[in-house]
């Protein structure tokens, strides 16, 4: 009896760990469609209500659910830091931040790159900056998305196997 319930307890570790990382390619998305969200909500208040990039990171904090860490760290230090480059406090509120290590090496390049471009430009340049960057955005969430639906599934399976794997071998 007490093999059969550690060869349980394995074999739903197994499947328990190719779910966590099943989920973590999702969260990743999810991140990703957030920070969509965040560009398309910049490009509006810097369009149409004029809004300065300390009250926009200010804004973004609120509606925020994985990002707000780093929406709050920005407005913060923006205030604080009168006249400070942004691009460093974006690196480091990029460092600092919990979501960081869902997203790839890609994406943090991607995300850097906009800290670089953001906040230091006329407001025709930012738009035109925000456009492209929501464009780019877009097609690697495309890209996560069908990528996501095979490796949930490659993720599940090797969990299961590797469960079942292990405790064959313990038992």
């Amino acid at each position: 009896m007490i093999k059969f319930i550690g060869v349980v307890f394995i074999i739903s570790g197994g499947v328990l760990t190719g779910h966590y990382f099943a989920e973590k390619s999702l969260i990743r998305i999810h991140i990703l469609e957030e920070l969509e969200q965040a560009l398309q909500f910049m490009y509006g208040e810097i369009e149409y209500a004029a809004s300065d990039i300390t009250g926009i990171f200010g804004s973004l904090s609120a509606r925020s659910r994985y990002c707000k860490d780093f929406w709050l760290y920005m407005h913060d230090r923006l205030l604080e830091n009168e006249g400070g480059a942004l691009y460093s406090i974006w690196e480091d509120g990029l460092d600092k931040s919990v979501w960081s290590k869902y997203l790839l090496y890609e994406d943090r390049l991607f995300m850097g790159e906009t800290g670089k471009n953001i906040g230091n430009l006329d407001r025709q340049s930012q738009l035109h900056t925000l456009e492209i960057f929501k464009k780019r955005l877009g097609n690697i969430i495309l890209a996560a998305r069908s990528e996501y639906k095979g490796r949930a599934k490659v993720c599940h399976a090797a969990g299961a196997a590797a469960g079942i794997f292990l405790s064959i071998l313990l038992v």
